[in-house]
């Protein structure tokens, strides 16, 4: 008869490798799945789960993920998913634009930020009820909803242990990641929209939120968001700052007195690195007369890869 298993919640820090190698060294047979924000350490003999958590959240946190979980199985939007699914592709999500590449000053800057920017994007999508959003607009914090709608997205590498030697290593992520992918290019859809819309005024967003050097225009750009479904904030900015560094744009700024920064990459340097180190691995691949040559996606699949893991270790 197996075994019940017993959890145990560790708070995860940046002692997580050590523990994780102090537990590879026992040479028992184990477990370890690895976690943008949790990763857990399953001892197969004795059944025990260690779970390292980042921050531990409030149960109605799953209550509200469990109330999306319901929404999705309802029988009328079988054939959205079904279509999402297929049309989706996680690599064309965007997270971010930057405008001009130049360092200045924008003394009229203002930002519109979105109301629960993904939750909101469900829910224009077909995917979630008013009910469901609603109860988790009024019953959950900023924090919560996020890590709410982020269980979508759950993925773990997967690595197997015994007598201190890796036996399997794979990646095992939620059936539901494109419903959260979906939410993410959503989000970024009316953002370019708003983007091209006010061109000559745009300076930069992230995320779920958008700056403008023009707040004069606030009113009209408010209307055009709210038009495409989600209701925004206009925030009030001073001394917003823009600052070209060659590889990336970094925005500072005050806001209720607080200091801000933000940095951007700039993609185009980024592909254009990655390219130079391609060319340079694959000279020295043939110099050394190896056959199979690398590209800039094995570099990014591989650059990924291991980013998910030590994400975990900082």
């Amino acid at each position: 008869m197996a075994k019940k298993r017993q959890y145990k919640n560790v708070y995860l820090n940046k002692h997580f490798h050590s523990i994780v190698d102090s537990f590879i060294e026992m040479g028992l047979p184990i477990e370890v799945g690895l976690g943008k924000y949790s990763s857990y350490v399953l001892f197969k003999d004795s059944n025990i789960k260690f779970k390292f958590i980042s921050k531990f959240h409030s149960k109605l946190t799953f209550v509200g993920y469990a109330k999306i979980l319901k929404d999705l199985k309802r029988p009328e939007i079988s054939v959205l998913l079904s279509d999402l699914q297929d049309s989706i592709k996680e690599d064309s999500n965007i997270y971010y634009s930057t405008g001009k590449f130049e360092t200045c000053s924008y003394p009229n800057a203002v930002c519109f930020d979105l109301n629960s920017a993904y939750l909101q994007a469900l829910l224009n999508l077909g995917l979630i009820t008013e009910s469901t959003k609603d109860w988790i607009d009024t019953k959950l914090t900023k924090t919560e909803r996020l890590v709410c709608v982020g269980m979508l997205a759950k993925r773990k590498e997967i690595v197997h242990f015994n007598n201190g030697v890796i036996q399997q290593d794979y990646v095992n992520e939620s059936d539901k990641r494109f419903i959260f992918n979906a939410a993410i290019q959503e989000v970024a859809r009316v953002m370019q929209e708003v983007k091209a819309h006010f061109e000559s005024d745009f300076i930069a967003y992230w995320v779920d939120g958008i700056y403008m050097q023009n707040e004069f225009n606030a009113f009209e750009m408010q209307m055009l968001f709210e038009k495409n479904g989600f209701p925004v904030k206009v925030e009030e900015i001073t001394d917003f700052q823009a600052k070209f560094k060659f590889d990336s744009m970094e925005y500072r700024y005050f806001k209720d007195g607080e200091p801000k920064i933000i940095r951007m990459p700039i993609a185009s340097v980024y592909k254009e690195i990655k390219k130079n180190v391609v060319d340079v691995l694959n000279r020295k691949r043939r110099e050394q007369g190896l056959s199979v040559e690398i590209d800039v996606k094995m570099i990014e699949e591989r650059f990924v890869k291991q980013a998910q893991i030590f994400e975990n270790l900082n």
